[in-house]
This record gives C-alpha cells, sequence and structure tokens, in this order.
C-alpha cells in the first residue's frame, strides 16, 4: 500500500498535464470500478442487499474517494508531489482523534499517544522550514495545501466508517463502493472521455496506472487489511507513503533533497514502532 499509494502522487503531476483535477479523479474511479466490477464477475461474488451495507459503501465512496481524488489532484496543481505526500500523512493523526469518539476500541494510551506524536514531529521536520513558512505564504499555496489536508481527513473519515462497516468480503466493498463513486463522478467523466485523444501519452498512462493498480488494487488490500488489523493500524501506512513519494519526488521530477529527512526518518519509524506496541493485541 505504501509503493502503490506513494506512488499516486508522483502519477497525479503526470496526469494533470492531460486532464482537470475532477476529470482525472472521474476517469481514475470509472476504470477502477470497470476492474473491479469483472473480478468480482468472474469470482462470481453477490453483493449485499441490506441497506446498512449500502449506505456505508456509499459514505465511503463519496467521502473516502470522490472528495479526496479531487482535493489533493486540485492541490497538486501547486504544490510538490513529495509536500503531498507529507501532508496527508496527517491521515492516522485524523484517525486517532476519530477513533477515540466513534470506536470501540480507540481510547488512546500514552505509548500511542508519544509515538503519533514522534511521527507527527518526523513529517514536520521533513517538511522543512520552507514549506512551514510557505503555509503562511501567498493565499494560493496556503489553500492548495488546506485542500490536501482536506483530502486526508476524507480518508481517515472513510477508515472509520470502514471500521464500523457490517462484514462484507473486500472484494464486494471495493466493487460497491467504486460502482457508487463512478455514478458520482460521471458528470466530470463523460467531458473527459471526449477530449482523451487529445491527451498527451504520459497524461493517460498516469491515470490508467492511477486507476488500475492506485486505486482498484489498493481499494482491495485496504478493505481487506482494515478488516484484518484494524482501522488505526491500517493508517500507519501513511507514514511511510511520505519517504516514499518524497524519494519519488527527488529521482523523477528533481525535487530538493534536504539533509533533514534522515532525521525525520528516525522519527516517523519510531513513531510507526511505538504506535504498534501499544495496539500490536489489537491488531493480533
Amino acid at each position: 500500500l505504501t509503493v502503490m499509494w506513494g506512488s499516486s502522487y508522483l502519477l497525479i503531476e503526470f496526469a494533470l498535464l492531460g486532464f482537470t483535477p475532477s476529470q482525472l479523479a472521474g476517469i481514475r474511479i470509472t476504470l477502477a470500478a470497470i476492474a473491479l466490477l469483472l473480478v468480482a464477475a468472474v469470482l462470481r461474488d453477490s453483493f449485499p442487499r441490506d441497506k446498512q451495507s449500502w449506505l456505508h459503501l456509499a459514505g465511503i465512496a463519496i467521502i473516502g474517494n470522490c472528495l479526496p481524488f479531487m482535493l489533493i489532484a486540485w492541490g497538486q496543481q501547486n504544490v510538490e508531489s513529495g509536500l503531498a505526500g507529507i501532508l496527508v500523512a496527517v491521515t492516522p493523526l485524523c484517525v486517532v482523534a476519530l477513533g477515540h469518539f466513534f470506536l470501540p476500541v480507540g481510547r488512546l494510551g500514552f505509548t500511542q499517544m508519544i509515538g503519533f506524536a514522534s511521527g507527527f514531529a518526523g513529517v514536520v521536520l521533513l517538511m522543512g522550514p520552507e514549506s512551514l513558512l510557505a503555509i503562511g505564504g501567498d493565499s494560493d499555496q496556503l489553500i492548495s495545501q488546506l485542500a490536501i489536508l482536506a483530502g486526508a481527513f476524507c480518508y481517515a473519515s472513510a477508515t472509520i466508517i470502514t471500521a464500523r462497516m457490517p462484514a462484507i468480503k473486500p472484494l464486494v466493498a471495493s466493487t460497491g463502493v467504486m460502482l457508487i463513486a463512478a455514478v458520482v463522478m460521471l458528470p466530470a467523466t463523460l467531458p473527459a472521455l471526449a477530449g482523451l485523444s487529445a491527451a498527451p501519452v504520459a497524461a493517460l498512462i498516469a491515470v490508467v496506472i492511477l486507476g488500475i493498480v492506485g486505486t482498484a488494487l489498493t481499494a482491495i488490500l485496504y478493505f481487506w487489511l482494515v478488516a484484518r488489523a484494524g482501522a488505526r493500524f491500517t493508517s500507519l501506512f501513511n507514514y511511510l507513503v511520505p519517504m516514499w513519494a518524497v524519494t519519488l519526488g527527488i529521482l523523477v521530477l528533481d525535487e530538493m533533497l534536504r539533509l533533514s529527512s534522515l532525521f525525520a526518518l528516525i522519527l516517523v519509524i519510531g513513531g510507526v514502532l511505538l504506535t504498534q506496541m501499544q495496539s500490536g493485541k489489537a491488531a493480533d
């Protein structure tokens, strides 16, 4: 999940060369829905028939896919891919805050609080003074970063909804979510389809990978991991995503490498280990 999701920010940079944020989200979701539907048809999995399950799936579709895909892509028009990955790393902090109120086993322990504080400190250190100053700088930069942070909050909210969802097979849940999201995004997807022939090849390749690998495959793994290890543990990969996103930004897009990255990595990994120690029994 870290590798696939962390690569999404780089792919979004290329996809934005040919599509608007809403078009990118619509095509990405539609491709994922088609791929998941084909797999579900081959395996002959049946969809749930109760209203409660579909309400949960609809909530995840809108809050966990439509909104964050558009918000993050919109924000990346003014924010580097590495920084976008770092900003989304606040997701587990949001999961902890929401889980404290909405999950039956979501009460915070001292070791867990220390672990998340360490991880957050690592993220801040990784951002560096230039990024922190940019947050208080021109309005375009600020609004773009706030949009990405809003997308992170959407991801966290969807994780809580998933944790409270009735038991559904990961593939069935993923397919249902993407089908609903694809329908919601139709107004943005249809105009984008008409302009596919004019889009740059790099943008087309990026959006296809985002849809099949970065959305369809990760959706299956995501639902499986939440069911297996819980919402809070699943959210921990967000602390590793910035490392991957920053690395790709450096190697592919020539984004800046800071010496503080090593110290940030130590803080982040240390925070992850502390949090796992606290929630190890629940994860098992």
